[in-house]
């Protein structure tokens, strides 16, 4: 990160947002400052793409097509190590989005239409601060399942499951988004990215081997196959068969 005039430094910036003339506006007037900005227009696109720790700075938009920066935040926090901060923009001004937000680790809330101004402000204002916020807790509890994102282990009624990272990755995808339609795209850019399987059954595999290895029907769970829509991590009767 190098300085440019006055005291703002050069970021570069990771910009998530699906509506062209948001996006454009945003790239204008940071691009302006000297800032580098990456457009994603799609949540599947940035985790495609980004698979380093190389940005200053993450703009996240709240309601995408595929996903929401809240979502993204997490996946940032577990994939990145949260290493920049993180601005969620947002057309709801409602407080309990704002809290939300807050509390899943962004560094700041703007409210949509932005003005160019202000958002140069809030990132300058980012850019200053010193110390960064506390990273979340990252951890997922599910039932009798454990998922520490820290150490990568999960336990299941306390005993350990060895997974393989991948595996691990998938899983905790799963039990993020519990009860939600996960398209196959959307897993593979987030547990894959861009070194995405030349083999159409790898996620079949991969769902095979996490549901053996977690016992998913003898404890509730089942991830059903919705065809050529996606998956989804559901709580069943335990003894359920565990794929549908």
């Amino acid at each position: 990160m190098s300085a440019t005039s006055g005291a703002v430094p050069r970021l570069r910036v990771a910009l998530v947002e699906d509506d062209r003339t948001e996006a454009e506006r945003a790239m204008k007037a940071l691009r302006g400052l000297g800032h580098e900005v990456e457009w994603y227009p799609t949540g599947v696109d940035f985790m495609t793409e980004v698979r380093d720790a190389r940005h200053d700075l993450f703009l996240l938009d709240w309601a995408l097509p595929d996903s929401e920066g809240i979502t993204l935040i997490n996946w940032i926090h577990r994939t990145l190590g949260r290493r920049a901060p993180i601005i969620i923009f947002s057309r709801f001004d409602d407080d309990a989005r704002v809290v939300e937000a807050l509390a899943a680790g962004a560094d700041d809330y703007i409210t949509k239409p932005t003005s160019p101004s202000v958002l140069v402000a809030r990132i300058s204002a980012i850019s200053r601060r010193s110390q960064p916020n506390a990273q979340p807790s990252l951890t997922l509890e599910h039932g009798v399942y454990r998922l520490d994102g820290s150490t990568r282990q999960v336990t299941r009624d306390g005993q350990s499951v060895e997974l393989q990272p991948k595996e691990f990755d998938l899983v905790w995808y799963l039990f993020e988004h519990r009860d939600r339609l996960l398209r196959r795209e959307e897993i593979l850019a987030a547990v894959w990215g861009r070194d995405k399987p030349t083999s159409a059954r790898t996620l079949d595999t991969h769902l095979y081997g996490v549901r053996r290895k977690l016992m998913f029907a003898e404890h509730g769970y089942r991830v059903s196959n919705v065809y050529r829509e996606g998956y989804r991590l559901e709580r069943v009767q335990p003894g359920t068969d565990s794929v549908d």
